[in-house]
């Protein structure tokens, strides 16, 4: 059996084989980002009604390793990623996750991304991550 970085679509976040997973879908934006739309089910809350912190984590990164993919197709993974949680996000409201490369210098990517409360754009959490480039040989090594 191969060991590595083998995209099998069983990712949680963005896999669509995964069955219990996610399911999400990017779509680039006209000012160079991408963004992703989300409701979380009560199965990902923390305190009751509310989504867990680290499963907004999780949909952050998200969003913003698959921006160089998506835009210039570089594979890369989160090497240092910073939350911050600004607002409780109640289950069952639509938000959606932006994300856009804040500066490159060769194989490393500085990513910024928001969470916003789609239905009056409240912020919700933001992120920055420093994502590095990796090669798809390295990913089926």
């Amino acid at each position: 059996m191969t060991e590595g970085w083998v995209d099998d679509r069983y990712c949680f976040a963005c896999g669509e084989k995964n069955p219990i997973g996610m399911h999400l879908h990017f779509t680039l934006t006209g000012d160079g980002g991408i963004e992703a739309k989300y409701t979380f089910p009560k199965e990902l809350q923390g305190y009751s009604g509310i989504a867990h912190g680290g499963m907004i984590s999780l949909l952050l990164d998200e969003v913003m390793v698959n921006l160089p993919w998506l835009k210039l197709k570089q594979p890369v993974v989160s090497a240092d990623i910073r939350i911050k949680l600004k607002k409780p996000l109640k289950i069952g409201e639509p938000v959606i996750a932006r994300a856009f490369i804040d500066k490159q210098k060769k194989n490393i990517f500085w990513v910024k991304g928001v969470l916003i409360r789609e239905r009056d754009g409240m912020e919700i959490a933001e992120a920055e991550a420093t994502c590095v480039q990796v090669s798809l040989d390295q990913m089926n090594a």
